[in-house]
């Protein structure tokens, strides 16, 4: 009885290191090792049938780009594009694999010391890599791995599903989604812009809503608010204080992200709902989820039509530059 077990245990891993070979295109200890992890993960959260009735059930987050995270993938069926899989960039042997319906996660590392024991058990494999492959099939879970519960923290905007938002780079007018955008200077910009990009390219902050260069190097700049009585109602300063609370849902979050205190972005609100005359944030109270703000359908409707003001009156001053500053200035 258990040896018809283990036999029928070995053929599992035989059929799944088989496809996940298929997937990289060759065997290697990473195809090993990232089967081996991911049986135990999988295992130990309760996901029977990964690729199959539990697939929206589960997550993974991967630590390395190497061998082991295709074999991975190839096991749980997880991938980026269903937002399943998660790659931290953390140079490490180790994947973290959380069942959402359950709330339980496991994090799976391979020891340090796994080389040197695969070596001497297989000494007569030819070659090195040989050896370990050999040994990683054989050795049990407590050789190879260390294992321990853990409670990932997966955001809304993290999640598999449409979008949360989509917002517009001020500087190389790209659309940026699920909430990786960066504000700053009450700014949105993408994080190449922000920081620097992997293309090499790095681009300095700038703070106008329209900006054109002529050949000669000159550039405008132009910048709307509304008033009200002289006093002002409504600016791009504070159309990024909306957009904040909009995206955390939290009026302290998005003053952190915008670079102004708290009391200083609800003096804004309440300044800007006397003015407009509109309530623009309901605010949530604490309790079971904790408290939080949200936007009104008004504050939402107030925004595209300010945007599209924005939008038509930059058209306007970039025809008129290139007219007067253009080619032939």
């Amino acid at each position: 009885m258990v040896r018809d077990s283990m036999d029928r245990t070995h053929f599992h891993f035989d059929r799944l290191l088989e496809e996940a070979v298929k997937t990289h295109g060759h065997l290697c200890p990473g195809q090993v090792l990232g089967v081996r992890m991911s049986m135990l993960g999988l295992r130990e959260i309760g996901i029977e049938d990964p690729r199959g009735r539990d697939r929206k059930n589960l997550i993974v987050f991967v630590e390395t780009d190497r061998c082991a995270t295709d074999a991975i993938q190839s096991v749980t069926g997880c991938s980026l594009g269903r937002r399943t899989l998660k790659f931290m960039d953390y140079g490490k042997m180790a994947a973290t694999f959380l069942n959402l319906r359950s709330g339980r996660a496991v994090r799976v590392v391979a020891k340090e010391d796994v080389r040197k024991k695969a070596e001497h058990l297989c000494v007569r494999a030819e070659g090195r890599y040989a050896a370990q492959c050999e040994a990683y099939k054989v050795m049990t879970n407590g050789e190879l791995f260390a294992m321990r519960k853990v409670t990932p923290d997966v955001r809304p905007e993290d999640m598999p599903g449409r979008p949360i938002r989509r917002v517009r780079c001020i500087l190389c007018g790209e659309s940026v989604q699920d909430m990786r955008e960066v504000y700053l200077n009450g700014e949105t910009l993408c994080r190449p812009c922000a920081s620097g990009g992997y293309c090499g390219e790095r681009k300095s902050f700038l703070t106008p809503s329209v900006m054109q260069s002529s050949h000669s190097g000159m550039a405008i700049r132009s910048k709307i608010w509304l008033e009200l009585g002289g006093k002002p109602v409504f600016g791009r300063g504070r159309k990024y204080l909306l957009l904040a609370i909009d995206a955390y849902g939290s009026i302290n979050r998005a003053a952190r992200e915008i670079n102004i205190s708290y009391r200083k972005a609800w003096s804004y609100i309440k300044a800007m709902e006397e003015r407009v005359g509109i309530k623009l944030v309901e605010r949530r109270a604490g309790g079971k989820n904790g408290g939080g703000a949200a936007l009104t359908d008004g504050a939402r409707e107030f925004l595209r039509k300010y945007e599209s003001l924005e939008e038509g009156i930059g058209e306007i001053v970039d025809q008129r530059f290139r007219e007067y500053f253009g080619e032939s200035g």
